[in-house]
């Protein structure tokens, strides 16, 4: 009897650690998704100064036709200017992002973050578009994602993006 009296405290109290270690990975978790949908979210809307708020400062990004970017502002000046570009030439073109399969693991403590996923964009492209641009855009292959996010002073940040073609293009 005197060794149950000590033994129900001990199940209590395991119980409660890893019931409270399982709601602060859920928090992480929801925190993790809900900054990926709202990095979704950001790149149909084609902000990508909002989108830059999500990532730190010394984020990397690898993808097909740039290599390796280590300037984080310099990447997202490029990409807005790019989005702006297409806009001009393509008033009312609209970007619709898909990303499917998501995956999310926590590694480091629970400070890091991996997740993939695939990304579909499709596009709709104005009857007066430019034809060269308009099957550029046509011709968008999805891509393999993987973010690396960090947790730091209890924020979550892209510190890493990697974008692969998931079909070869066209020739290749």
């Amino acid at each position: 009897m005197r060794n149950a009296r000590i033994l129900s405290p001990l199940v209590v109290l395991l119980f409660l650690s890893f019931h409270q270690l399982n709601a602060q990975n859920q928090r992480d978790i929801d925190s993790v998704h809900q900054l990926l949908d709202r990095y979704t979210e950001l790149e149909e809307s084609m902000d990508m100064m909002g989108q830059a708020q999500l990532m730190s400062p010394d984020r990397v990004w690898i993808g097909p036709g740039s290599g390796r970017t280590t300037d984080q502002a310099k990447n997202m000046d490029i990409q807005a200017a790019q989005f702006a570009n297409n806009q001009a030439a393509m008033g009312g073109l609209k970007w619709f992002v898909d990303d499917r399969d998501r995956l999310v693991n926590f590694f480091g403590g629970g400070r890091v973050a991996v997740a993939s996923f695939f990304r579909y964009m499709t596009y709709i492209v104005p009857a007066d578009a430019p034809q060269e641009m308009a099957d550029a855009l046509a011709a968008t292959q999805p891509v393999a994602m993987t973010l690396v996010l960090e947790k730091s002073d209890g924020e979550w940040k892209i510190v890493h993006t990697h974008v692969s073609d998931l079909i070869p293009p066209p020739g290749a």
